[in-house]
């Protein structure tokens, strides 16, 4: 359980939020690069912990992230003009470059200089993976960027799911790393339940943690249906901060992998950018994902990438499907997440909770994540950003083990970046 004193400096992300400060010092999506993938293209709003910004490709391919309001009269700039390299005011013509600089301010005397005085705040940007990651903090704070290992994998081997959640950011990157709840929300719609299910039964894993220098990794270890007194099933999941899950991959190895990366747009709003990478070489269809998953848009998302379903629909239940079978009523195991972390409010209430030997993985994380408060507000370097990590060779696993094997041995990097 959390104070509410506690869950207030987790959860709160606009302004001089603590957490945002901490947010804001690592490399984030966001938004994906098909969104912009024409230059002089039309400008893309994004929301990013609480501020209103706009993504634009440029007339020579250069992503600009910069303040939605133009500074002279406050008008948006989602509906200029995006063309000659640079974002241009519908209103009176000021113009801006990717890097928040005015270069056209024609309703000014050329040689009075005011243009020369203004700039918009400008986020710098990069891609990999799809999507389009941007820096927020001060510069001189910049960190690596953690390259994950799909983000070199070729167009093909990759897909991502994004959606909207109404939800805060801490209760959704909760839901990743809650191992128990798949037997039960996802049960008979997780991508590989038949096999799991095949494999183990128990309902409740014993779970056991340890922190990373990325962040912390933990097993949810089960009792499998076969030779239970010699083997153990072991599914080990990853967390790197500030709000990245590896989830352990699907046993069957023609299905991609999955990492879940949770992107808080305000206090009340999270983009989920779901991303599903081959483990063998095999094709990735991300449109055949989209219509399994239910999270087509325009078809189940809305123009903001969040779900028709939600509250006032109870989230599109169908009390029909449970009596037929449907554990939830809802399709697509993304979907069920949504509801359930969307049914909490907006902003769950942490000291009203009661947690249990299932939760040893939520604790962690609210630890490591309080603890990279302490160290910002100390001056000292935030977890992940203190040594260097391979970010590429970060990987996810499940797979049975002698009992006697000490789980830390399954995942790619086993036994590397132990917490000092």
């Amino acid at each position: 359980m959390l104070s509410r004193e506690e869950n207030e400096l987790l959860t709160r992300v606009c302004g001089d939020a603590p957490m945002g400060q901490v947010l804001r010092r690592y490399w984030l999506p966001a938004l994906l690069s098909d969104e912009v993938a024409e230059p002089d293209g039309a400008p893309v709003p994004v929301r990013l912990l609480g501020e209103d910004l706009v993504a634009f490709r440029d007339t020579k391919g250069r992503v600009g992230l910069v303040d939605e309001r133009c500074p002279h009269r406050l008008a948006s700039l989602v509906i200029g003009r995006n063309e000659d390299c640079g974002l241009t005011c519908i209103y009176h013509g000021w113009k801006f470059d990717v890097t928040g600089a005015c270069v056209d301010m024609p309703t000014e005397p050329e040689g009075f200089g005011f243009k020369n005085r203004i700039r918009i705040a400008a986020y710098p940007t990069r891609e990999a993976g799809g999507m389009v990651w941007t820096y927020m903090g001060p510069p001189e704070s910049e960190p690596p960027f953690p390259a994950f290992g799909w983000t070199a994998l070729p167009r093909e081997q990759r897909g991502i799911i994004k959606i909207g959640i109404r939800a805060n950011y801490l209760q959704t990157v909760e839901g990743a790393i809650d191992s128990a709840h798949s037997w039960f929300l996802h049960r008979g719609s997780s991508r590989d339940w038949e096999k799991r299910f095949a494999v183990s039964q128990d309902q409740s894993p014993k779970l056991e943690a340890e922190d990373t220098a990325y962040g912390f990794r933990y097993a949810a270890i089960r009792k499998p249906l076969e030779n239970p007194d010699t083997t153990k099933y072991v599914r080990v999941t990853l967390f790197a901060l500030p709000s990245t899950a590896f989830i352990p991959p699907p046993l069957n190895a023609d299905l991609p992998a999955h990492t879940q990366i949770f992107v808080p747009l305000d206090d009340d709003h999270t983009m989920l950018f779901d991303v599903f990478h081959s483990q063998n070489g095999t094709p990735v269809d991300e449109a055949e994902l989209r219509r399994g998953l239910h999270a087509q848009p325009g078809v189940d998302l809305d123009a903001d990438w969040f779900r028709h379903a939600r509250r006032e629909n109870r989230w599109q239940q169908d009390r029909a499907a449970m009596r037929d079978g449907s554990w939830t009523g809802i399709k697509g195991f993304q979907n069920q997440d949504i509801a359930a972390q969307e049914s909490m409010g907006r902003v769950v209430d942490r000291s009203r909770e009661h947690l249990g030997t299932s939760d040893v993985a939520v604790i962690r994380m609210r630890r490591r994540m309080l603890e990279t408060v302490r160290r910002l507000r100390a001056g000292e370097p935030l977890v992940g950003q203190d040594a260097p990590i391979a970010y590429e060779r970060l990987a996810s696993e499940q797979r049975l083990i002698p009992i006697d094997q000490p789980w830390q041995t399954v995942g790619a990097h086993a036994g590397e970046y132990a917490a000092t």
